[in-house]
């Protein structure tokens, strides 16, 4: 049975993580045991040590929300056309104002295939055809 995404899909930086690529096979988020090696301690971001350094969760909830780091991030990387870390700072408000339970919901239902049922990942998006 494949994993359904839960709260620890909703990474520290404002990313779905259900929508990986990675997922659920090889990561189920930057929160949970099986994270992608990509990811694990965001070693190009920080983003771990700094929410630890801040006693945060998510970026959000920082008083320095969105810094530098945040803002640099959500513009990288760009593959085939498409930076599928550009949505961080708007779904991290986004998941400020309705919380983290009902902003997976709405993730879930954004990237569900209508024919299939299926997740389709960021880069499916535009292109997901059902087999």
């Amino acid at each position: 049975m494949k994993r359904i995404p839960d709260e620890a899909c909703a990474s520290i930086c404002g990313l779905f993580c259900g929508a990986c690529p990675s997922f659920p096979e090889e990561c189920h988020g930057c929160f949970s045991d099986l994270v992608r090696e990509g990811c694990r301690g965001c070693a190009d971001h920080g983003f771990l040590d700094c929410a630890a350094s801040h006693h945060i969760t998510r970026c959000y909830e920082c008083e320095e929300f969105p810094c530098v780091k945040l803002r640099e991030f959500s513009t990288k990387p760009v593959i085939n056309g498409i930076c599928n870390h550009a949505n961080v700072i708007p779904d991290s408000l986004r998941m400020k104002e309705i919380g983290v339970a009902q902003w997976i919901c709405e993730k879930i239902a954004e990237h569900k295939c209508p024919k299939c049922g299926r997740l389709r990942n960021w880069f499916e998006m535009g292109t997901h055809s059902c087999d």
